[in-house]
């Protein structure tokens, strides 16, 4: 991806000038505007938290030598989305918007099973596998709330993530649901039951 016209993509002194997202990290190419010496470009990884990106592994030097290490990178971030994607168990299919209730930002979605837009994922994430999510909280799950952040728990890998409300695709229409989803879905219910019993006791 060619990220020359983004001036907020900055790395120090360095301009992000390309980009490829693949796998856990997205690898960058930067050059240092009117810096005609040696370290003139740059090569790096850059993950966000929250709303902070975050450099490492930075290299300098010349162009040639960027763009060797910004293609190494690049096919071992192709090589690490591979072996991820083989250990998936669960057939790959894509939630579309025909197998949701479209979402309507007047109404709650929290404690719905919900599916991300495929086109907000990276290309080799646009499976039911990444986009199903359980809703657990966040003001954009709020219908006419102020906000846009939705937290859910992931059906698949169990892992808590966030996204805008914009990014939510729809509420998936029960009949829709993978088998996997379902059986999950029950797991993620039944340990919050467990945890508000718990609460309950401690009181």
């Amino acid at each position: 991806m060619n990220a020359e016209n983004n001036e907020s993509m900055q790395c120090g002194d360095y301009a992000i000038t390309r980009e490829l997202c693949i796998g856990d990290k997205t690898v960058v190419l930067g050059e240092k505007p009117g810096d005609y010496g040696p370290d003139r470009y740059l090569c790096a990884y850059r993950q966000v938290f929250l709303f902070y990106a975050q450099y490492s592994e930075i290299e300098t030097g010349a162009y040639l030598d960027m763009m060797d290490v910004f293609t190494t990178r690049v096919k071992a971030q192709i090589e690490q989305a591979r072996e991820t994607l083989s250990s998936i168990t669960v057939p790959m299919a894509v939630i579309i918007p025909e197998m949701c209730c479209p979402d309507d930002p007047a109404e709650s979605i929290e404690g719905k099973v919900i599916a991300i837009k495929p086109e907000v994922l990276r290309p080799e994430c646009q499976s039911a596998v990444y986009q199903l999510g359980y809703v657990t909280g966040g003001f954009g799950a709020h219908g006419t709330a102020r906000g846009n952040a939705v937290f859910i728990k992931k059906l698949y890998s169990q892992e808590d993530t966030r996204f805008e409300r914009s990014d939510v695709q729809g509420i998936v229409k029960p009949e829709c649901l993978p088998e996997w989803a379902k059986k999950n879905l029950e797991k993620i219910k039944q340990r919050q039951k467990k945890e508000k019993n718990r609460k309950g006791e401690a009181r």
